[in-house]
């Protein structure tokens, strides 16, 4: 078996048909599914069960609500059979072609790549938006690349070695970490292997209206609390240089988040706090002035 899919679920009973079907109906079929249910109180069970009378891939696993996604992919993680590892997240699918694109990939790579990334469509309410251009521009040890400029891999379009997984000690379930631990993760794994990134959307990554700003605080301020963390582990001069550069790059995240949002009171002061805190980006006055004429853009 080359591929464990793992989808974690929870409350998930309209969304889970659509993506696991996506994976059933792959043109490669060696793989197992594994769908590790958080704690659900909807028809999560009775969904996921129903698929694995019919088919033996199918594997249900429940676990008390361990209050993030994280959890329940490290759950999958150690169930998990194959040599590669495949997130999806239960409310996102992939195209029919996804994972025998992904095993061409695994074919004639070198041992020393363990992450495979591709690009995803996004939809926002079911009509598509955009494409989402995953490690288009990162190099194949992406380090440094993600910890200064952000974020810029998706879940539902990683594949990565299971050792290695278990190598980097899987996702941090930490508090502190809930909602930025996949970001965490893919900079744990480009420290100790390559990755390669195959430039064709081979997935969706689905999003509605009612959830798209998402809990603004919380994710900053983690996010600023994993990348502050991982400043702290270089062994390089000038940590507080860069502490400070890349704080003030996250409120300015943050500032960013709240205006799109349309909440121009909460954007202008912590756009001001960004530009005081390091005023050498252009982009931040551009965002402050729409802020201030109410503009969302």
């Amino acid at each position: 078996m080359r591929f464990s899919v793992i989808i974690p679920a929870y409350n998930r009973e309209n969304e889970l048909p659509k993506c696991i079907e996506s994976v059933l109906g792959q043109s490669y079929q060696d793989f197992e599914l594994i769908v590790v249910d958080n704690g659900s109180t909807d028809l999560t069970k009775d969904i996921v069960e129903k698929y694995s009378i019919d088919d033996s891939r199918v594997k249900y696993l429940w676990q008390e609500n361990s209050g993030s996604p994280a959890g329940s992919r490290n759950t999958g993680i150690k169930n998990a059979k194959a040599d590669w590892v495949a997130f999806l997240d239960s409310d996102d699918y992939w195209y029919p072609s996804k994972l025998e694109e992904v095993s061409n990939v695994v074919d004639v790579i070198s041992d020393e790549y363990i992450a495979i990334s591709h690009y995803e469509d996004k939809e926002i309410d079911g009509e598509y938006a955009t494409t989402l251009e995953h490690g288009k521009v990162l190099s194949n040890m992406p380090y440094d690349e993600l910890l200064f400029n952000g974020n810029s891999l998706s879940t539902s379009a990683m594949c990565v070695k299971k050792d290695k997984l278990l190598d980097v000690n899987l996702f941090d379930t930490r508090k502190d970490y809930f909602a930025v631990e996949d970001y965490d993760l893919w900079m744990k794994l480009s420290k100790i292997g390559k990755f390669m990134y195959i430039k064709k959307s081979l997935g969706v990554f689905s999003i509605s209206e009612n959830n798209m700003s998402g809990n603004i605080e919380l994710i900053n301020t983690n996010l600023k609390i994993l990348v502050l963390n991982h400043i702290d582990s270089l062994d390089i001069p000038n940590k507080n240089k860069l502490k400070q550069i890349h704080s003030s790059r996250i409120d300015y995240y943050k500032g960013r988040s709240y205006q799109l949002e349309g909440e121009m009171k909460k954007a202008i002061p912590i756009l001001i706090k960004s530009i005081l805190s390091y005023p050498f980006s252009i982009k931040k006055y551009l965002s402050l002035g729409f802020a201030f004429f109410g503009i969302r853009r």
